[in-house]
């Protein structure tokens, strides 16, 4: 083992020293390794004080500082050799596994030791000791704070890892653990960059994406990364003659003087397939090639690993997530790689690929290419344990799954169906009898592990494989009713037999036992909307959009709600935050315009009817283009407390613009009358008005004759108010208008219109007076 001196350098990069890169003798130094975890001595004080924390906090704070140094190593070893055996192989040796197998172990119960949240961790987990005793001394056994919080908070990402839900419990000790991080600003600025990655990779898992981004900034920032998704002209496929626009990383690197200038080693780490496509090129041949050809060190590869993951929470997935993330992934595979950054770059691109016909097969073979480098004996253990905390790989059993996903996609059900029952997978073992018309095959399998090891999992699994609902109450008695497994299975038994208002119950108890349920909150928010609770619907899809911002229905369902109980403000947040996951999307624009209608946000109703018009080419609203010139014309104050005047010239726009597509519409004529500069330009849109009101058999109608009248009352008192020449064309324009309205609706004497038709002809007659008075000064003149 490589020693461990009290500097806070020398600790933080005790797993740089651990990879090998400094030192030659890597084989004696996982033999020490080995040997440091297969010494009774180290676990006897362990096995004494029966892995109880509090006991060990006593005992560890008696000890000398080279002693909890030497038990420290031990925690770092441990850990170590957990991570190998369950995420980057190969087998430990035989002196490693006969030891941890004696009889001293027997009498604890490891996978209840690591349980939380009554959520047992992952059946394929191996040698779950290691990371029990590890935990145990990275928080009790003091040796700088620092170094303590660090290795904790790596113990922490591991345990979440290996569970397959998500814990609050390990979300608080996270969130408490990061208050005590106090970094000395004195310390070498990649060492920040490489703490700030590591606790972005844990907010990542927990999918705190606000936390996650800003540590990526902060490691950006040390690391001197700046980069930009650019459009260079290049090829994509073989028989492509004219260059088009490609989108492409350019990646700039400010010298840095602290940077550690380590590479990974394309030896020994797994190969990186070709598409073999009979159309499609390997790779983009760019025009300008030097532009994703940028040499980056092995602390901008993870750091661009962390950036795909983040975006693939934050942002909706679809093709051009899939085009946008790709840059990032080729960038990372054309450096030379450590193993778990080769690892973590390939599998996002199979995780990319995986949808697309021309590429799943390369998807397929290089999961199996990476499945069969965990059972290879090169590269050493110790190179693959580097970088394993700050990329996210996962478990070699998620892998698996991942490489069993890809065959179930391709139609093949049985070789799926081998790995999921090799890996007890028993949600997708029910899938896969399910398409294969077995499905009480799938309950006599999991009837037979309840018999060995009967659990929460397996009863409710039972219930969804028999769909027999007393296997969840089973279930939840087993738990001793602390089980929000048994909670949801309840649930989703209701929700999908459109049981609503029954599965709430059974939803809300499973979140309020573990809030990180995305799926249950989205199914709670649903089944809330189906009843008309709107308030429940409202705090779920809040809480679900919390964990997947990335939710278009959800954010629309969330203003849904939030409008049916009255709160319009944060509905109106909650559609903008819809249409950064949809923007094309209609039906969510017209939300945003009636919200921002109904809230006077004066500038959001102008450009959502903008972005309709952009998207429908002729839409109408009526009542919202009414206030918005009623609020611009009138100076009402907005949702800012600012007048609405200051939009008068955007309002013109707009109504310009309605008119230009739906030039018939007297209404909107109307309307945009009242917003003209000038008198003249009033008289001659509302002219445009009364022929848009005045088509067909419009004096029929009498609520039509009563919009007539009103625009001949309107043009009556312009003429009679303004000073313009009797002579005019526009005046006797205007008295033609008048007069022809006039005996139209007199023909059918409107009870509706007799009022309005009396007002109109008074105003005629004083019209008809004012051009003979007119007419007499000026031939008097």
């Amino acid at each position: 083992m490589v020693d461990i001196k009290s500097s806070l350098s020398d600790y933080l990069l005790v797993t740089k020293k651990l990879s090998g890169s400094e030192n030659e003798e890597k084989n004696k130094d996982v033999w020490d390794l080995y040997c440091c975890v297969a010494c009774e001595d180290n676990w006897k004080i362990f096995f004494d004080q029966s892995f109880d924390k509090s006991q060990l906090k006593i005992h560890f704070s008696s000890l000398t500082e080279d002693e909890r140094i030497k038990i420290f190593k031990f925690g770092i070893s441990c850990i170590i050799c957990f991570v190998q055996i369950n995420f980057t192989g190969p087998d430990f040796s035989n002196t490693v596994e006969d030891f941890l197998k004696k009889d001293i172990f027997e009498p604890f119960s490891f996978h209840k030791l690591l349980s939380v949240n009554n959520e047992d961790i992952n059946v394929n987990t191996k040698s779950p000791s290691l990371l029990v005793v590890s935990k145990l001394i990275f928080e009790c056994c003091p040796v700088d704070n620092n170094i303590n919080n660090w290795w904790y908070w790596r113990s922490i990402l591991i345990h979440q890892q290996i569970l397959d839900e998500l814990s609050p419990t390990l979300r608080s000790d996270a969130d408490r653990l990061y208050k005590h991080f106090q970094v000395d600003p004195k310390i070498n600025g990649v060492i920040k960059a490489s703490l700030d990655i590591e606790v972005a990779q844990l907010y990542l898992l927990f999918r705190h994406v606000s936390k996650a981004k800003d540590h990526i900034l902060a490691a950006s920032a040390l690391l001197g990364v700046r980069y930009d998704l650019v459009g260079i002209l290049g090829k994509r496929t073989k028989y492509q003659e004219k260059e088009l626009a490609q989108l492409s990383l350019k990646v700039t690197l400010e010298k840095n003087e602290q940077e550690d200038g380590s590479e990974g080693d394309d030896h020994n780490v797994p190969k990186n397939i070709s598409l073999n496509d009979d159309t499609r090129l390997d790779s983009i041949e760019l025009s300008e090639p030097d532009a994703e050809n940028a040499r980056i060190a092995n602390s901008e590869q993870k750091l661009f690993i962390n950036i795909v993951q983040e975006m693939l929470i934050a942002k909706p997935q679809d093709e051009l997530q899939t085009e946008e993330l790709q840059p990032f992934v080729n960038m990372v595979l054309k450096q030379k790689n450590s193993y778990a950054v080769r690892i973590a770059a390939l599998l996002l691109r199979c995780k990319l690929e995986m949808k697309n016909k021309r590429t799943v097969e390369r998807s397929l073979s290089q999961c199996e290419e990476i499945i069969n480098s965990f059972k290879k004996e090169e590269p050493p253990v110790l190179k693959r344990i580097a970088d394993v905390f700050a990329t996210g790989m996962p478990p070699i059993w998620k892998v698996e799954k991942q490489h069993a996903d890809l065959l179930l996609n391709l139609g093949l059900v049985k070789n799926a169906l081998d790995i999921f029952l090799k890996i007890k997978r028993w949600e997708e073992v029910i899938v896969c009898y399910t398409i294969l018309e077995l499905k009480h095959k799938a309950a006599e399998i999991i009837q037979e592990q309840l018999k060995e090891n009967p659990s929460v999992k397996l009863w409710c699994l039972l219930g969804d494989a028999t769909e027999d609902v007393s296997c969840y109450e089973k279930a939840w008695e087993l738990s001793k009713r602390r089980s929000h497994r048994a909670q949801r299975h309840w649930g989703n038994y209701l929700f999908v037999r459109k049981q609503y208002e029954e599965c709430i119950p059974h939803f809300e108890k499973s979140v309020s036992i573990n809030p990180l349920q995305s799926n249950v909150w989205s199914r709670l928010g649903f089944a809330a909307l189906q009843i008309e609770n709107w308030q429940t619907a409202a705090t779920a899809y809040r809480r679900y959009t919390n964990l997947e911002p990335d939710g278009f229905e959800a954010w629309n369902n969330l203003a849904q709600a939030y409008i049916k109980i009255g709160n319009k403000r944060n509905a109106h947040q909650a559609i903008l935050e819809a249409l950064k996951c949809n923007f094309d999307n209609w039906k969510v624009w017209e939300n945003l315009l009636l919200v921002s209608c109904d809230i006077s946000n004066i500038s959001d109703v102008i450009r959502a009817y903008h972005r309709l018009l952009d998207l429908k080419g002729d839409y109408i609203n009526v009542d919202v283009l009414n206030v918005l010139v009623y609020n611009v014309c009138n100076n009402v104050n907005d949702c800012e407390g600012q007048p609405s005047q200051r939009f008068l010239q955007k309002t013109r726009e707009l109504l310009g613009r309605v008119n230009s597509i739906s030039p018939s519409n007297g209404y909107i004529w109307e309307l945009y009358a009242n917003l003209a500069p000038s008198i003249l330009l009033r008289a001659q849109r509302l002219q445009r008005a009364y022929r848009g009101y005045t088509q067909g058999s419009w004096d029929k109608d009498p609520k039509m004759c009563k919009h007539v009248l009103y625009v001949c009352v309107k043009l009556a008192e312009i003429v009679l108010e303004s000073d313009m020449d009797p002579k005019d064309t526009i005046i006797n324009s205007i008295r033609l208008n008048i007069s022809s309205a006039i005996t139209a609706i007199k023909k059918h004497e409107w009870e509706d219109t007799r009022e309005s038709l009396t007002q109109v002809s008074a105003l005629f007659e004083k019209i008809l007076g004012k051009v003979k008075m007119e007419a007499k000064s000026g031939k008097s003149n």
